[in-house]
């Protein structure tokens, strides 16, 4: 018995696969045999031991996310045992659910966690038989967990909703299984999904899901053969190019950065108008609860003009690389531009933003494995939470201008770390002491227990790579509708990274650990 285990373990956490898109992140050098075992070693043992949630407030297990970003970026074991390790003192050990879950009872305990196990050993089975791909395609996004009633008198299932809820941390888990190959990861994320409780109806709207019920129920072309159950069935075409920003053209349909625009300079979207955070006597328990039940419907409407045809495969890309820009802007700059009424006087380093950032870097990985219709489903609803969440924050204000003029391109640890030693004669740059700041930045995240940093930092270097290069001009030639947006160029994300590791502290280098922000901008 123990032997069959170990065998569907092995199956279920493979070595780590390279990722399967252009726009997805590159492995960096650093991974060896000791450090891929490490993390094999722990990613089983979190799947075994604990649960999904580590509280009865639905908080969530994310130990893996931490595993995984810190080999991604070349941690050894040690490193990877000892972050695991932040984690054990507080996760829940993980409890045999009630009983089974089937394909009969599929839909009678979504929402449950003690449904967790269930879910996780059904989702388990069906990857193992059927592949990534299918499964995905069957149990997020087709018809019958969407938009058809399970029973008779009994309301959808809404896992496509569920997929974007508990601040899209069932997407971030499942993009983790999805980049690096791991089936393991992808049915505790599909489980995630089913026991999440499902946010407002107005996320999934059925202007747009009524697409999903046009979409076809046959999974065979969504199925891969056993042998490549992991490769996906959609690469997007440009995979042997160079990904980079794309020579401006004429834009179809408006940029996600001018709606985020359009809904900053509404009143309606004001937080004094829909009373947020939501008055103690309110029934929404989360001001994002709030904003899609009140305000969900017309941002719909503003995101109907976003549209992405899943079959284009630049297209595709072109629409994700918005969406990447979008996050970061609303992350940083609003982030910056709210420093001076925070508690802190720093950086506002919102932990609601900070999630648009981390989450958006995942969907490369997971439109490799979807059909066309499909991507087009997740990318547009994918905005109108980024849309809601904007608004249900605060709606802050987006100071590029200031932000580029006072934000540095170039930031370095505290001086007093900085080496001591004189350089030798004939170093090329004997001042400058740290001539790449993503290095210093990132060897200092290596040893930050903060889990989210690494998260956040391995996103913002990995859109760096791909547009750091990016002049300023390029946006508004895409015609974004933002005041300064002329001034937006590639030096985001390294502008961005410095300010997150001022907020929490380069801890490796001696200074305090600090925390994120959850006051949002109600001011």
């Amino acid at each position: 018995m123990t032997s069959t285990i170990e065998g569907k373990l092995d199956r279920l956490y493979p070595a780590p696969s390279p990722s399967p898109s252009v726009q997805a992140p590159r492995r960096l050098p650093g991974s060896t045999p000791e450090s891929s075992s490490t993390l094999i070693k722990v990613l089983k043992d979190n799947h075994v031991k604990w649960h999904i949630f580590f509280n009865d407030k639905g908080f969530h297990n994310h130990a893996s996310h931490h595993l995984l970003a810190l080999f991604d970026l070349g941690a050894n074991g040690p490193n990877i045992e000892a972050a695991y390790e932040t984690h054990t003192s507080y996760l829940l050990p993980a409890y045999e659910s009630p009983h089974p879950i089937t394909q009969r009872n599929f839909h009678e305990h979504l929402g449950d966690g003690d449904f967790y196990k269930a879910y996780l050993n059904f989702f388990t089975d069906r990857l193992l038989e059927q592949g990534a791909a299918a499964t995905i395609e069957e149990y997020i996004f087709s018809p019958k967990v969407n938009v058809e009633p399970p029973a008779p008198g009994q309301s959808p299932m809404l896992m496509a909703n569920r997929f974007l809820s508990g601040l899209l941390h069932p997407l971030i888990h499942t993009g983790y299984g999805c980049e690096f190959g791991l089936l393991g990861q992808l049915a505790e994320g599909l489980a995630e999904t089913a026991v999440h409780k499902p946010l407002a109806p107005a996320l999934t709207p059925p202007t747009l899901m009524k697409y999903v019920g046009a979409a076809t129920t046959d999974l065979t072309n969504a199925t891969l053969s056993a042998a490549s159950n992991l490769v996906p069935r959609f690469v997007l075409d440009q995979f042997r190019r160079v990904v980079g920003p794309a020579k401006p053209t004429t834009q179809k349909g408006v940029h996600a950065l001018s709606l985020v625009s359009r809904t900053m300079h509404d009143d309606y979207y004001s937080y004094k108008t829909i009373a947020l955070p939501p008055p103690a006597n309110s029934e929404e328990d989360t001001s994002l609860e709030r904003t899609l039940h009140l305000r969900g419907e017309q941002l719909a409407e503003i995101a109907k003009e976003w549209t992405v045809d899943g079959t284009n495969a630049a297209e595709v890309e072109k629409k994700i690389e918005e969406l990447f820009w979008t996050n970061v802007v609303i992350f940083g700059i609003a982030g910056w531009g709210g420093r001076e009424k925070s508690k802190t006087g720093k950086f506002n380093g919102d932990f609601f933003f900070l999630h648009l950032v981390t989450s958006v870097l995942f969907l490369p990985s997971i439109v490799a494995y979807l059909s066309p219709m499909s991507i087009s489903i997740l990318l547009r609803t994918y905005l109108l939470n980024t849309l809601a969440l904007y608004v249900a924050r605060g709606r802050p204000a987006l100071p590029v201008a200031e932000f580029f003029d006072k934000v540095s391109p170039t930031p370095s640890p505290p001086a007093a770390s900085l080496p001591q030693t004189k350089p030798a004669d004939g170093t090329l740059t004997a001042e400058n002491q740290t001539p790449s700041p993503w290095f210093a930045i990132l060897q200092s995240t290596l040893e930050h227990p903060d889990d989210h940093l690494v998260k956040l930092q391995r996103s913002l270097a990995h859109f760096s790579s791909l547009y750091g290069a990016t002049p300023a001009g390029y946006l508004k030639e895409l015609g974004v509708e933002l005041e300064g947006v002329e001034r937006i160029d590639g030096s985001l994300f390294v502008r961005v990274a410095g300010l997150a590791m001022e907020r929490v502290g380069w801890m490796r280098e001696g200074e305090d650990r600090d925390e994120w922000d959850f006051d949002g901008f109600f001011h």
